[in-house]
């Protein structure tokens, strides 16, 4: 109950941070120093949350579940008394056949004295090495398909929004904005699935690692469909449907990996959340480091004036937003 209450919260207070964020541009002016401040320490803290947080959490609950399956394994192999069944065999006083050999009936012996079920190996080295070799192949993969999924999300967004140039500006606001909210859903995602381990510490980096880079995308998701002529009330809209995604996404995880109740599901969407936090850590804000200190360089070269309102807001936003989607 302790999980579902911090989400809720924490998924009300990412809906308003988001539209707040959105709707900076639309009443004040905030100077671009400031913006790019914030935008490059939510990437240092997602790359630095997927790296020290998410990715051992949900190796942890990967490696925790498939412990769970192996206790059930032997709890179920335990139900069979192995004291009892050596006694009734001793009692029956019935010989082996001639086919089973001496040293195989000498290894049963043994193995049931000891506990262990000899025809069944999931109490020994060789099993319990083999289950968690399994396991090891399984972290790489997650996080791999959330890196590729995010990019193919993004070349989507980019490609459709490159051909409907010539088709109005409304639906390149449209493919603006799908793109975003696939962008905060993967980001509600890794929320949820955080929410199922009960670590309130855990809960609220990812929360924090999540806002301070939803709040620069939001303002320039905004910046470029009112630059792009879209009126302010559908700007209102578009920025609705981005901040309801990211919630939305964290309580349906939530409950879907609540019903499962599967650890090594949860570990697994942590690992695929992982990966899309990596690709937005390297893939946009990086490169916008490098795009901010050549802008730097050219503005110090020349005039040394700046602008400032809400045109100034406009065109660092659809810088913002053009690195975020390049």
């Amino acid at each position: 109950m302790e999980g579902i209450a911090l989400l809720t919260v924490l998924s009300c207070s990412m809906f308003l941070g988001s539209y707040f964020a959105g709707s900076i541009p639309m009443m004040f002016s905030m100077s671009e120093p400031r913006m790019r401040m914030v935008s490059i320490f939510g990437a240092g803290l997602l790359l630095g949350t997927a790296l020290s947080v998410i990715i051992p959490e949900g190796v942890e609950s990967l490696y925790s579940g498939v412990a769970g399956n192996l206790r059930h394994l032997r709890e179920r192999n335990n139900r069979v008394k192995p004291e009892e069944t050596l006694m009734n065999s001793k009692t029956e006083k019935e010989e082996s056949p001639a086919i089973i050999s001496r040293a195989f009936n000498r290894d049963v012996t043994s193995g049931i004295l000891n506990g262990e079920s000899a025809l069944d190996p999931t109490g020994s080295d060789y099993s319990h090495n083999h289950i968690y070799s399994g396991a090891h192949q399984h972290i790489g993969y997650p996080l791999v398909f959330g890196f590729v999924f995010m990019l193919l999300v993004d070349q989507i967004s980019s490609v459709t929004g490159s051909r409907n140039d010539r088709s109005g500006r409304n639906r390149m606001g449209i493919s603006a904005t799908i793109g975003l909210v696939v962008h905060a859903a993967a980001d509600g995602v890794a929320l949820g699935s955080t929410s199922t381990t009960n670590k309130s510490d855990v809960q609220l980096i990812v929360f924090i690692a999540i806002m301070l880079h939803k709040g620069p995308a939001a303002f320039g998701l905004v910046s470029f469909l009112l630059l792009e002529g879209i009126d302010s009330r559908s700007a209102r809209k578009h920025l609705l449907v981005f901040a309801c995604a990211a919630p939305f996404a964290a309580v349906l995880t939530f409950i879907i990996l609540g019903m499962s109740s599967s650890e090594s599901s949860t570990g697994m969407l942590m690992l695929f959340s992982a990966g899309t936090f990596l690709f937005v850590a390297t893939v946009h804000v990086l490169p916008e480091l490098d795009y901010s200190l050549v802008i730097d360089a050219q503005a110090l070269a020349t005039s040394g004036h700046s602008h400032s309102g809400k045109i100034y807001n406009y065109n660092y936003g659809v810088k913002l937003f053009k690195v975020w989607n390049s």
